[in-house]
Protein backbone atom coordinates (compact mmCIF):
# COMPACT_ATOMS: atom_id res chain seq x y z
CA UNK A 1 0.00 0.00 0.00
CA UNK A 2 1.28 3.47 -0.91
CA UNK A 3 1.71 6.07 1.79
CA UNK A 4 -0.74 8.76 0.69
CA UNK A 5 1.13 11.55 2.49
CA UNK A 6 4.43 10.57 0.87
CA UNK A 7 5.05 12.54 -2.33
CA UNK A 8 8.73 11.78 -2.80
CA UNK A 9 7.73 9.55 -5.71
CA UNK A 10 6.73 12.59 -7.79
CA UNK A 11 10.38 13.52 -8.44
CA UNK A 12 10.93 10.02 -9.83
CA UNK A 13 8.08 10.14 -12.38
CA UNK A 14 8.97 9.42 -15.98
CA UNK A 15 8.07 12.61 -17.83
CA UNK A 16 5.97 11.95 -20.94
CA UNK A 17 5.99 14.51 -23.74
CA UNK A 18 2.36 13.77 -24.67
CA UNK A 19 -0.53 11.52 -23.67
CA UNK A 20 -2.62 9.12 -25.72
CA UNK A 21 -5.79 8.00 -23.95
CA UNK A 22 -7.33 4.85 -25.37
CA UNK A 23 -9.89 2.20 -24.56
CA UNK A 24 -9.74 -1.33 -25.83
CA UNK A 25 -12.51 -3.86 -26.11
CA UNK A 26 -11.26 -6.75 -23.96
CA UNK A 27 -12.38 -9.57 -26.23
CA UNK A 28 -11.93 -13.31 -25.89
CA UNK A 29 -11.48 -15.87 -28.63
CA UNK A 30 -13.25 -18.54 -26.59
CA UNK A 31 -16.53 -19.09 -24.81
CA UNK A 32 -17.05 -21.45 -21.87
CA UNK A 33 -20.56 -22.96 -21.93
CA UNK A 34 -20.31 -23.61 -18.20
CA UNK A 35 -18.63 -20.58 -16.59
CA UNK A 36 -17.69 -22.76 -13.59
CA UNK A 37 -15.99 -25.41 -15.73
CA UNK A 38 -12.80 -24.38 -17.51
CA UNK A 39 -12.39 -27.73 -19.25
CA UNK A 40 -10.75 -26.94 -22.58
CA UNK A 41 -12.67 -29.77 -24.23
CA UNK A 42 -15.94 -27.84 -23.91
CA UNK A 43 -14.65 -24.45 -25.07
CA UNK A 44 -16.34 -22.85 -28.07
CA UNK A 45 -14.18 -20.74 -30.40
CA UNK A 46 -15.18 -17.13 -31.04
CA UNK A 47 -14.17 -15.04 -34.00
CA UNK A 48 -12.33 -11.84 -33.18
CA UNK A 49 -11.83 -8.80 -35.41
CA UNK A 50 -8.69 -8.17 -37.40
CA UNK A 51 -6.32 -5.53 -36.02
CA UNK A 52 -6.40 -6.75 -32.43
CA UNK A 53 -3.20 -6.00 -30.55
CA UNK A 54 -0.59 -8.59 -31.48
CA UNK A 55 -0.59 -11.57 -29.17
CA UNK A 56 -3.86 -10.51 -27.51
CA UNK A 57 -7.60 -10.25 -28.17
CA UNK A 58 -7.64 -6.53 -27.40
CA UNK A 59 -9.19 -4.21 -29.98
CA UNK A 60 -8.49 -0.51 -29.53
CA UNK A 61 -11.36 1.89 -30.16
CA UNK A 62 -9.51 3.57 -33.04
CA UNK A 63 -9.30 0.19 -34.80
CA UNK A 64 -12.86 -0.76 -33.85
CA UNK A 65 -14.17 2.02 -36.08
CA UNK A 66 -12.76 0.29 -39.15
CA UNK A 67 -13.57 -3.21 -37.88
CA UNK A 68 -17.05 -2.42 -36.59
CA UNK A 69 -18.90 -5.16 -38.49
CA UNK A 70 -16.41 -7.74 -37.22
CA UNK A 71 -16.86 -6.45 -33.67
CA UNK A 72 -20.63 -6.77 -33.96
CA UNK A 73 -20.24 -10.31 -35.32
CA UNK A 74 -18.07 -11.22 -32.33
CA UNK A 75 -20.62 -9.94 -29.83
CA UNK A 76 -23.46 -11.70 -31.66
CA UNK A 77 -21.56 -14.96 -31.26
CA UNK A 78 -21.16 -14.27 -27.53
CA UNK A 79 -24.85 -13.45 -27.05
CA UNK A 80 -26.03 -16.40 -29.14
CA UNK A 81 -23.79 -18.78 -27.21
CA UNK A 82 -24.97 -17.32 -23.90
CA UNK A 83 -28.59 -17.82 -24.92
CA UNK A 84 -28.00 -21.35 -26.19
CA UNK A 85 -26.28 -22.40 -22.97
CA UNK A 86 -28.72 -20.53 -20.73
CA UNK A 87 -26.12 -18.22 -19.28
CA UNK A 88 -27.22 -15.22 -17.25
CA UNK A 89 -25.80 -11.72 -17.60
CA UNK A 90 -23.67 -12.49 -14.54
CA UNK A 91 -22.06 -15.33 -16.47
CA UNK A 92 -21.18 -13.56 -19.72
CA UNK A 93 -20.75 -9.91 -18.68
CA UNK A 94 -16.95 -10.20 -18.67
CA UNK A 95 -17.11 -10.57 -22.45
CA UNK A 96 -18.30 -6.95 -22.58
CA UNK A 97 -15.46 -5.42 -20.56
CA UNK A 98 -13.55 -2.37 -21.68
CA UNK A 99 -10.07 -1.38 -20.46
CA UNK A 100 -8.46 2.05 -20.20
CA UNK A 101 -4.81 2.79 -20.96
CA UNK A 102 -2.88 6.07 -21.01
CA UNK A 103 0.31 5.76 -23.02
CA UNK A 104 3.22 7.67 -24.43
CA UNK A 105 6.61 6.91 -25.93
CA UNK A 106 8.05 7.17 -22.45
CA UNK A 107 5.65 4.92 -20.53
CA UNK A 108 2.09 3.77 -19.93
CA UNK A 109 -0.50 3.52 -17.17
CA UNK A 110 -3.25 0.89 -17.13
CA UNK A 111 -6.52 0.74 -15.21
CA UNK A 112 -7.03 -2.96 -14.58
CA UNK A 113 -10.35 -2.66 -12.75
CA UNK A 114 -12.15 0.02 -14.76
CA UNK A 115 -14.40 -2.19 -16.87
CA UNK A 116 -17.12 0.18 -18.10
CA UNK A 117 -17.20 3.44 -20.02
CA UNK A 118 -19.00 5.29 -17.21
CA UNK A 119 -16.10 4.59 -14.83
CA UNK A 120 -13.63 6.00 -17.32
CA UNK A 121 -15.72 9.10 -17.99
CA UNK A 122 -16.10 9.73 -14.27
CA UNK A 123 -12.33 9.63 -13.83
CA UNK A 124 -11.72 12.24 -16.50
CA UNK A 125 -14.56 14.44 -15.39
CA UNK A 126 -12.83 14.53 -12.00
CA UNK A 127 -9.45 15.29 -13.57
CA UNK A 128 -10.89 18.26 -15.47
CA UNK A 129 -11.64 20.03 -12.20
CA UNK A 130 -8.64 18.82 -10.21
CA UNK A 131 -6.72 21.72 -8.67
CA UNK A 132 -3.02 22.11 -8.03
CA UNK A 133 -1.87 19.66 -5.35
CA UNK A 134 -5.15 17.71 -5.33
CA UNK A 135 -4.80 13.94 -5.22
CA UNK A 136 -7.01 11.03 -6.28
CA UNK A 137 -6.61 7.53 -4.89
CA UNK A 138 -8.23 4.32 -6.07
CA UNK A 139 -7.82 0.69 -5.05
CA UNK A 140 -9.44 -2.52 -6.36
CA UNK A 141 -8.56 -6.14 -5.54
CA UNK A 142 -4.88 -5.51 -4.93
CA UNK A 143 -4.48 -2.83 -7.64
CA UNK A 144 -3.74 0.74 -6.54
CA UNK A 145 -3.53 4.12 -8.27
CA UNK A 146 -2.57 7.59 -7.10
CA UNK A 147 -3.07 10.60 -9.39
CA UNK A 148 -1.62 13.94 -8.34
CA UNK A 149 -1.75 17.27 -10.14
CA UNK A 150 1.52 19.21 -10.00
CA UNK A 151 1.48 22.38 -12.07
CA UNK A 152 0.70 21.62 -15.73
CA UNK A 153 1.11 17.86 -15.30
CA UNK A 154 -0.68 14.87 -13.80
CA UNK A 155 1.49 12.29 -12.06
CA UNK A 156 0.19 8.71 -12.10
CA UNK A 157 1.55 6.06 -9.75
CA UNK A 158 0.28 2.51 -10.28
CA UNK A 159 1.07 -0.37 -7.97
CA UNK A 160 0.05 -3.36 -5.91
CA UNK A 161 -2.00 -2.57 -2.84
CA UNK A 162 -1.16 -5.77 -0.96
CA UNK A 163 2.56 -5.94 -1.74
CA UNK A 164 3.13 -2.20 -1.94
CA UNK A 165 5.16 -2.51 -5.12
CA UNK A 166 5.19 0.15 -7.82
CA UNK A 167 4.27 -0.93 -11.36
CA UNK A 168 4.56 2.43 -13.13
CA UNK A 169 5.21 6.09 -12.33
CA UNK A 170 4.55 8.44 -15.23
CA UNK A 171 3.60 12.11 -15.53
CA UNK A 172 1.58 13.43 -18.47
CA UNK A 173 0.92 17.00 -19.63
CA UNK A 174 -2.56 17.98 -18.44
CA UNK A 175 -3.62 19.66 -21.68
CA UNK A 176 -2.50 16.74 -23.84
CA UNK A 177 -4.19 14.24 -21.52
CA UNK A 178 -7.57 15.98 -21.50
CA UNK A 179 -7.48 16.75 -25.23
CA UNK A 180 -6.81 13.09 -26.02
CA UNK A 181 -9.70 12.02 -23.80
CA UNK A 182 -12.06 14.42 -25.61
CA UNK A 183 -11.21 12.71 -28.91
CA UNK A 184 -11.72 9.32 -27.29
CA UNK A 185 -15.07 10.36 -25.83
CA UNK A 186 -16.43 11.29 -29.25
CA UNK A 187 -15.28 7.98 -30.71
CA UNK A 188 -16.50 5.80 -27.83
CA UNK A 189 -19.89 7.51 -27.63
CA UNK A 190 -20.45 6.78 -31.31
CA UNK A 191 -19.23 3.18 -31.05
CA UNK A 192 -21.43 2.38 -28.06
CA UNK A 193 -24.48 3.97 -29.70
CA UNK A 194 -23.91 1.91 -32.85
CA UNK A 195 -23.29 -1.31 -30.90
CA UNK A 196 -26.46 -0.77 -28.88
CA UNK A 197 -28.45 -0.22 -32.05
CA UNK A 198 -27.10 -3.43 -33.56
CA UNK A 199 -27.37 -5.66 -30.49
CA UNK A 200 -30.37 -4.22 -28.67
CA UNK A 201 -28.71 -3.49 -25.31
CA UNK A 202 -25.95 -1.23 -24.04
CA UNK A 203 -23.52 -3.58 -22.31
CA UNK A 204 -20.57 -1.16 -22.28
CA UNK A 205 -21.59 2.10 -20.60
CA UNK A 206 -22.03 0.58 -17.16
CA UNK A 207 -22.53 -2.69 -15.37
CA UNK A 208 -26.16 -3.65 -15.98
CA UNK A 209 -27.53 -4.35 -12.52
CA UNK A 210 -30.99 -4.42 -14.04
CA UNK A 211 -29.98 -7.55 -15.95
CA UNK A 212 -28.40 -9.34 -12.99
CA UNK A 213 -30.01 -12.62 -11.96
CA UNK A 214 -29.98 -12.68 -8.15
CA UNK A 215 -31.39 -16.21 -7.87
Amino acid sequence: MFELEDRSWVKKSVSATAASVEVFFDLSDEFHPDPNDLDEATVLPLSIPSDVLEGTSQLFSRDAVARFSELVAHYREVLNAAKKHRQTYNDFSHHMWLKLVISSAEGAITFAYHDSWSEMKALFEALKTTDEGQQHWDVHQGWEMIILRVGPRFHFREGGFDQGGEYANVSFPRNSLLASFEELEVRMTSLIERLTLELGEDYWSEFRYDLVDYD
